[in-house]
């Protein structure tokens, strides 16, 4: 009876120490954050410097990993996207996918904030169009929300000659549905005209 006891004691200890392990090995893997924060690390950025930081679980031949990617942008306009994948287990990176100059783009750098201001919207819009300041006149610039996003509604002409509008993200600097319109006939022109004189009126 005793060595009964005594060997399911031992199969008892022996349960609870697999199972202690399990548990063990499951606690260990890395939180999505740290997958996060590996993939940036290797790339040598911070998640304020880059953007569509997106992290997902998966499975690669029943191994759990974390597929991290975003975008980082240049200076000129061009980006490179980064994709990882990150073994769960103990954060060592299994892939690691690096598209350099995939295209050109109006989007600007994030600065660290979630709103890229007025000013800077004005200016993407005139270098998306590949206009000068000094050669226009802002008929509106004003935040809106578009398709759940939030936008700048940039609204701007060369007088009397064309009109152009389009949307900028407020908080990465794409532009969208730009449209330029060529002043024609002696309506539109009117029309502008008064629009120019009513800014010129309140001061804007």
């Amino acid at each position: 009876m005793k060595k009964n006891l005594k060997k399911l004691s031992s199969l008892a200890l022996a349960f609870i120490l697999v199972l202690a392990l399990s548990v063990t090995a499951v606690a260990a893997d890395i939180s999505s954050d740290e997958a996060k924060s590996i993939a940036l690390g290797d790339a040598g950025f911070s998640a304020a410097q880059v953007s569509y930081l997106n992290v997902k679980t998966d499975y690669e031949n029943g191994i759990k990993a974390f597929d991290v990617s975003f975008i980082a942008f240049n200076a000129d306009g061009s980006f490179t996207e980064y994709d990882y994948e990150i073994k769960a287990a103990d954060g060592r990176i299994l892939e690691r996918d690096i598209d350099l100059e995939r295209g050109k783009s109006n989007q600007v750098p994030i600065n660290g904030s979630n709103d890229i201001g007025p000013e800077q919207a004005k200016r993407i819009a005139l270098g998306h169009f590949g206009v000068k300041a000094e050669e226009v006149k802002f008929l509106e610039v004003r935040k809106d929300y578009d398709d759940g996003r939030s936008v700048y509604e940039i609204e701007f002409c060369r007088p009397y000659s064309e009109k152009y509008s389009c949307e900028v993200s407020v908080s990465n600097g794409l532009v969208r549905d730009a449209e330029r319109e060529a002043v024609r006939g002696i309506f539109d022109k009117l029309e502008l005209f008064f629009e120019l004189l009513i800014l010129a009126i309140i001061g804007r």
